[in-house]
């Protein structure tokens, strides 16, 4: 493969929980462990990634944690672009990852790609909905770089994945959001979170993707909560020079208590 031909290497890690103490559990899942073993995975992945990216709920409804999470991410000595999630609080995450490897992060654009992430987080509520200031900031980049491809990343699913109790935590002006993408033809991926579990789809030509949680997993096309017992995972994503990408999900062997 020749530099021209060479992809640029993402991690997509989703639904972290992290709480301020150690050893805490969501559906009884130790979401330390979870996050640890996945992290010890990405260490071994060859090549290694470019960046990492957080797609939201990076903690457990505890603003104090943030500080905990970036010690944690900051191990991996890669980037890491965060974005939140409804358990989340965006200005105290904003505070506490401004600098360093570890940030929240809005934009970002590579020779030939741009990473949007945009915040689907309301406040007070477990339903997913773009402001317009954020719909404004996805069709700006996309109006402003016609020559990048792009990958639109934010936490809340844009639309239904069958999971009727999570259907209705979607982003609630979803259909704004593919509209505006809809629009433009250099649009490759839009990936996601919150629904701690995998999800692939193509929707005119745009694929659809979720990726597992480190924390607990859901089970897919349920009526109601129930958890998976699948280990927790990531998702792995080519992006290459042409627009075109590769894509899969990595779940962990085991579970480690440690870094």
């Amino acid at each position: 493969m020749s530099l021209a031909d060479t992809p640029l290497q993402v991690v997509q890690i989703s639904d972290l929980h992290l709480k301020t103490e150690p050893g805490s559990r969501l559906w009884g899942a130790d979401v330390d462990a979870g996050l640890f073993a996945v992290l010890a995975d990405i260490r071994q992945r060859q090549p290694a990634p470019d960046l990492i990216l957080v797609t939201g709920d990076l903690v457990g409804d505890e603003p104090s944690a943030y500080h905990r999470l970036r010690e944690i991410l900051s191990t991996l000595a890669l980037p890491v672009y965060c974005l939140p999630g409804n358990h989340d609080f965006p200005m105290a995450m904003g505070q506490a990852l401004h600098s360093g490897l570890v940030r929240r992060k809005r934009y970002l654009a590579t020779d030939h790609w741009q990473l949007v992430l945009l915040d689907s987080s309301f406040p007070g509520s477990p339903i997913g909905h773009l402001a317009s200031g954020e719909l404004a900031l996805i069709d700006t980049a996309l109006a402003t770089r016609p020559d990048l491809h792009t990958l639109v990343c934010l936490h809340h699913n844009p639309l239904p994945v069958g999971t009727r109790w999570l259907d209705t935590m979607t982003v609630s002006n979803g259909a704004a959001l593919l509209a505006i993408l809809d629009r433009y033809p250099h649009v490759r991926a839009v990936v996601f979170g919150h629904i701690h579990g995998e999800f692939t789809a193509v929707r005119n030509n745009i694929h659809l993707l979720a990726t597992p949680a480190t924390s607990v997993q859901f089970k897919p096309n349920t009526p109601d909560p129930q958890v998976d017992e699948r280990p927790p995972g990531y998702r792995w994503l080519e992006l290459y020079p042409d627009g075109t990408l590769a894509t899969g999900i990595k779940r962990v062997d085991s579970v480690i208590s440690k870094v």
